[in-house]
């Protein structure tokens, strides 16, 4: 089973961005370095799904990273290292398994590997990453998380640490993310990839995964076009550093 763990999303300075969405109603802490690729982050939480605003601090560091095929860092600098909405990742308790699959179905895989960095109270935070792909994709495929811990594990401590809190603007949650495609059979192929059913309708293709819907709407670009956050109190669309939110209801 496959869930979206977080949306990425860079950003100039991910600190400021703890205080300019409070001022839309949501939390967001502060993350840490990865020491490893130059980069450092703060989080926005929605149960254990997440925005993370990730910035630079290190160009150099950066540049070596986005030299390995598919990972997050060479899908920023084919955006031209653009900040906005740049890709997502899905969480799996099986990525070795994974691996061996995806390898098998034809892909190119770096990975799985293991990962940590140390947050502002010193403790440490385990990971390990799947990348994966085929050369000239249009539209990148999430790559694979894995978390040290279980997810029960892993809220409570987000809770004590303060990183997950309550949202001013509502009990809300990560309901869809649209992709603005110009080849509508990348959605068949991520159900295909991430063994998802699909919903089809006229222009659009919905990709279901068990925590949020992934849209793929007909376009003439390739782009993440816009998160739908449910639960607000109040409807609103907000741009944050290139990325477009929608709040709703439900």
């Amino acid at each position: 089973m496959y869930e979206l763990d977080h949306i990425v999303h860079f950003v100039d300075k991910p600190e400021n961005l703890v205080e300019e969405t409070k001022k839309i109603g949501l939390h967001t802490a502060l993350g840490g370095k990865h020491e490893m690729w130059g980069t450092y982050n703060s989080l926005c939480y929605f149960g254990l799904s997440y925005i993370e605003f990730i910035g630079v601090f290190d160009q150099e560091l950066l540049e070596k990273s986005a030299e390995i095929p598919y990972t997050l860092h060479d899908s920023y600098k084919k955006r031209h290292y653009t900040n906005g909405l740049t890709r997502l990742a899905f969480r799996t308790t099986t990525i070795k398994e994974d691996a061996k699959r995806l390898e098998k179905a034809g892909f190119e895989v770096d990975g799985p590997q293991q990962f940590s960095r140390v947050r502002p109270d010193g403790s440490v935070v385990k990971w390990q990453l799947l990348h994966f792909g085929k050369k000239d994709l249009a539209v990148d495929f999430p790559f694979l998380i894995q978390w040290e811990g279980t997810n029960e594990e892993r809220f409570n401590e987000l809770v004590k640490l303060g990183t997950i809190g309550e949202h001013s603007l509502g009990n809300l949650s990560i309901k869809e993310i649209t992709y603005a495609v110009r080849d509508l059979s990348v959605a068949n192929e991520w159900a295909r990839v991430f063994q998802s059913d699909t919903v089809e309708n006229e222009g659009e293709i919905k990709v279901l995964s068990p925590n949020c819907t992934i849209t793929f709407k007909k376009s003439d670009e390739d782009k993440i076009a816009e998160v739908i956050i449910a639960g607000a109190e109040i409807e609103k669309v907000v741009n944050i550093e290139g990325a477009t939110y929608k709040f709703q209801y439900s």
